[in-house]
């Protein structure tokens, strides 16, 4: 299992190597393959690559598609992983960015509240470094 979480870790940090480049569209292709290579039931895996795919589709301005694909993330981290989890509160402060992107200040909100929860609970618990 560790050799095959490695390989997508890997085509999933190229896809931030060509974000950072702002070449969206290679970012893309590289995190499609990505997800294509989770096994099902990874969430742990899925949850993040979903989360830069969804930031992607945002970035492009395909914004009900990277809200889909957050969607997913955050559906995943509170059906399998659980929501105590940095990467869940990260989903969250996307989505609502692709909120706000859509007009929709109140889920927006909702969305940025509920991650601004998560990371002071992670906090308290000291789960989470500051940075």
């Amino acid at each position: 299992k560790q050799w095959y979480q490695r390989r997508v870790v890997i085509t999933a940090g190229m896809a931030q190597v060509f974000c950072e480049l702002e070449d969206h569209d290679s970012a893309e292709k590289y995190l499609e393959k990505a997800v294509n290579s989770v096994r099902p039931g990874d969430q742990d895996v899925l949850g993040p690559i979903l989360t830069d795919f969804g930031q992607v589709m945002l970035l492009q301005g395909k914004t009900s598609i990277g809200i889909k694909y957050l969607q997913g993330a955050i559906e995943g981290y509170k059906n399998q992983v659980g929501t105590e989890n940095p990467e869940y509160a990260r989903a969250l402060n996307v989505v609502s960015i692709g909120h706000l992107m859509l007009g929709d200040t109140l889920r927006a909100n909702r969305a940025r509240n509920e991650a601004s929860s998560v990371l002071s609970k992670l906090k308290k618990k000291n789960l989470m470094v500051d940075g």
